[in-house]
């Protein structure tokens, strides 16, 4: 059932808007669309490391389906709508409005209100900076509580941090959930009086048949023989897979059974002439043919499972590496860019090596370190995939982030209407 919203709001000059705003909520035979704790608010439809952790999250615990209900902003082209009702999820898909448009934004915020109303949402959940600043209005002007899943390192001082982080930061918040001790840390400071707890992402125990491994190894160019490297994100120059590429140069002139991988594409529209460029540059270091760029996969698992060893080659602090903990979790062995999160997962190097980032030569040796290691890796993979299962895992996470929510939620009396 598709159900216009009416808001009532044609006397601020939204009704155009309107017209192109939908709920579609699941309606029972009462009237009432099923009630849902909580809201989570999603700006993108396209799918990075925040919103890979919300479809596990609701992929892997049926209480957050039953409870949880998502709605996404409109913006990007992305498949990540279509992602969450395939695993359960429910859905409601607003239109996209910016922050520089006030009319726009006003209704959004308005229609946010109405999905907070029609569910008996009792806690509105941003997933990330833009996301909250959205659910953190919509909250306020529906009296329920905020929560906001802070997913990167914010600048000290404030004023250091992009104007859409400060409004983040300083809008209406009731509680800070951060995703790693680097991230919580200098929240205290930003906004003080609003508590922050740790909530650690978790990835889900993924299992790759050695039949889909092997043929993925085949299809990135890699012989029973060679050495795989891999390295896996959209592809940014903060990411660091100019670093990566560069490294590999380094290591294939000493090792000749070794070949790379890069696996990943232009993201959020950003930097969509980076992925030309690191062709381009593999090209003139002269190891295109040991090389690969897949751009975006969706089966990043399996060719993740594929590779011995995975990089993460940001230039500066991760806030958690989600990346990190997949690769850890199937087993492999991890290179990783030290400080922030990374450095947090790998307790030492049993689990994983750290390296500084930006720096080719320290990574090209740490990869030729391993290359020439392969028991070395094997004990590695063991080691990283146990530290993942004893806290890092989804089902942790998922209890963990029901915990505050439900917290929060025990505060609030029902709140639901006949509305929608």
């Amino acid at each position: 059932m598709r159900c216009p919203l009416a808001l009532g709001a044609a006397s601020l000059g939204l009704s155009s808007f309107l017209r192109e705003t939908t709920l579609t909520p699941h309606v029972s035979e009462s009237g009432f669309a099923p009630a849902r704790d909580f809201l989570f608010v999603q700006s993108t439809t396209e799918v990075g490391g925040a919103e890979v952790a919300l479809v596990n999250l609701f992929a892997n615990n049926a209480e957050l389906r039953r409870r949880g209900v998502v709605a996404t902003l409109g913006f990007g082209n992305g498949d990540l709508p279509s992602r969450l009702r395939a695993v359960g999820a429910e859905v409601v898909e607003l239109s996209p409005a910016r922050l520089r448009s006030p009319l726009r934004l006003v209704s959004c915020l308005m229609a946010l209100r109405r999905v907070v109303l029609s569910y008996g949402v009792r806690v509105v959940v941003g997933n990330g900076a833009h996301p909250q600043i959205f659910g953190g209005w919509a909250a306020r002007l529906s009296g329920v509580k905020s929560v906001f899943l802070v997913n990167m390192i914010h600048a000290v001082p404030l004023r250091a941090n992009d104007p859409r982080d400060i409004l983040a930061i300083r809008g209406p918040c009731d509680l800070m959930l951060a995703i790693s001790k680097a991230s919580q840390e200098t929240l205290a400071s930003l906004r003080p009086g609003v508590e922050t707890r740790l909530l650690y992402w978790g990835t889900p125990d993924t299992d790759v048949r050695d039949t889909d491994r092997w043929s993925a190894r085949a299809e990135l160019g890699a012989g029973p023989d060679d050495v795989l490297v891999g390295v896996f994100g959209r592809l940014q120059r903060w990411k660091g897979q100019d670093v990566f590429v560069e490294a590999a140069s380094q290591v294939a002139l000493q090792r000749t059974e070794v070949r790379f991988a890069v696996v990943g594409g232009s993201v959020f529209g950003l930097e969509p002439e980076f992925a030309e460029a690191l062709r381009e540059s593999s090209r003139n270091l002269g190891i295109s043919d040991k090389i690969v760029f897949t751009g975006f996969r969706s089966d990043v698992g399996r060719l993740m499972a594929a590779c011995d060893i995975v990089c993460h080659t940001t230039r500066v602090a991760e806030p958690l590496g989600l990346v990190v903990l997949e690769a850890m979790s199937l087993g492999r062995a991890v290179i990783a860019t030290e400080g922030g999160g990374p450095s947090e997962i790998i307790e030492s190097d049993e689990m994983g090596l750290l390296v500084p980032g930006g720096d080719p030569a320290a990574l090209a040796e740490a990869i030729a370190s391993l290359a020439r290691e392969p028991e070395r890796r094997r004990r590695m993979g063991i080691r990283a995939a146990e530290r993942v299962k004893s806290a890092f895992t989804i089902e942790s996470m998922a209890k963990n982030l029901l915990g505050h929510l439900g917290e929060l939620a025990n505060d609030q009396p029902l709140r639901r209407s006949s509305h929608y």
